[in-house]
């Protein structure tokens, strides 16, 4: 089963699941929230905490209880109070981290991909939230198809015929990827995200380990990025992005971390592509059209890389010195991937193109 096929049926699995049994008192806490109401968000957890015992007994349930949890331990901790204060919190976030194969806390997974869209969970009631959610969960979607693509052609010799296609398909996906984010940007102001949105994702101690909130760092892209562009040995961001790597694999789901450890016995797509073509010497059509292929798929990754930057730095202008995006970074780490982009760009622009000079 692909990627795409088999993360669309665990993300609606989780959605349309209640194992704690939250609906209604979940859709009241944007209300608590707003009212700072702690005492009474304390008490659902607990109510809900108690419940995971009989409710959870395999993967999609645990999915979705710690989908559920989340927002009532994290809306405790934006109003400054410490989650593990409710008994067995702490213990029954690993249980479930450990059931779900995943990281033991809320991740941009339970709170876009396999939030229902029809009785959708939020901290908040301000539509911006609901905007927000719903495009992270349509550039999550949009990628899956892009990352399968990638996958089936990263073994792909340059000239195989149909390498091409599986380039053109990874683009489609990454521009609707890219398509999505932009439209966060240009409806979420700086002022909304930092000041209404942002303090609903704290890191929060689970089992001793700091675990950050959803982000942009635990998405899919890291996946193209292991996959098409990450730096090979001996190149100057290697050793950072190995930590970058080894920080922020752990967040995506299972799957997604299986294809990072295959693709990483491969070398990255963009540079060997490129290799090939300069072997190639502009004589091997088939060649050439992977390449004018990739200079596509390129193009939507900038256009994604870019102004996800310019985004980020506008909201860490508004904060005080030293602050942290939702996934533990300055944008130091997002200057660190725009420039591995604009570098592999460059290697990419400096294959010629024969055609269009042969028809000049």
């Amino acid at each position: 089963m692909s990627l795409a096929m088999h993360m669309r049926t665990l993300d609606q699995h989780v959605a349309a699941l209640d194992p704690l049994g939250t609906a209604p008192d979940i859709f009241r806490l944007p209300m608590l929230n707003r009212g700072a109401a702690t005492d009474e968000i304390a008490r659902l957890g607990r109510l809900w905490l108690s419940r995971v015992g009989e409710a959870v007994h395999d993967i999609p349930t645990a999915s979705a209880a710690l989908r559920d949890l989340g927002f009532a331990l994290a809306s405790l901790e934006r109003h400054g109070v410490d989650y593990r204060t409710l008994e067995g919190a702490e213990e029954t976030l690993l249980k479930l981290g450990g059931i779900a194969d995943e990281v033991p806390r809320d991740s941009v997974y339970t709170y876009a991909l396999r939030n229902p869209e029809q009785g959708t969970r939020s901290f908040s009631e301000i539509p911006e939230e609901a905007l927000f959610i719903r495009e992270v969960r349509r550039a999550g979607i949009a990628l899956r198809p892009a990352i399968d693509a990638l996958v089936e052609a990263l073994p792909l010799a340059a000239d195989d015929p149909e390498l091409p296609a599986l380039l053109d398909t990874a683009t489609e996906g990454f521009e609707t990827f890219a398509h999505a984010l932009l439209q966060v940007k240009r409806e979420v102001t700086p002022e909304c995200f930092s000041y209404e949105l942002r303090p609903y994702f704290p890191p929060m101690t689970v089992g001793g380990e700091v675990l950050f909130a959803p982000g942009g760092a635990q998405m899919t892209p890291m996946l193209v990025d292991i996959i098409l562009l990450r730096p090979e040995p001996g190149e100057p961001l290697e050793e950072w992005y190995e930590g970058y790597l080894a920080e922020n694999i752990g967040y995506l789901p299972a799957s997604y971390r299986a294809i990072g450890s295959a693709a990483g016995r491969h070398r990255p797509l963009l540079p060997r592509l490129v290799e090939d073509a300069g072997r190639a010497g502009g004589a091997d059509t088939r060649v050439m059209n992977a390449i004018r292929a990739l200079r596509g798929l390129m193009h939507e990754v900038l256009r994604f890389r870019l102004p996800h930057l310019r985004l980020a730095k506008a909201n860490m202008n508004i904060r005080p010195p030293g602050s942290l995006g939702s996934g533990g970074y300055t944008t130091d780490s997002l200057d660190h991937l725009a420039d591995l982009t604009v570098s592999r760009q460059r290697l990419l622009a400096a294959v010629p193109d024969v055609s269009a000079r042969t028809t000049a």
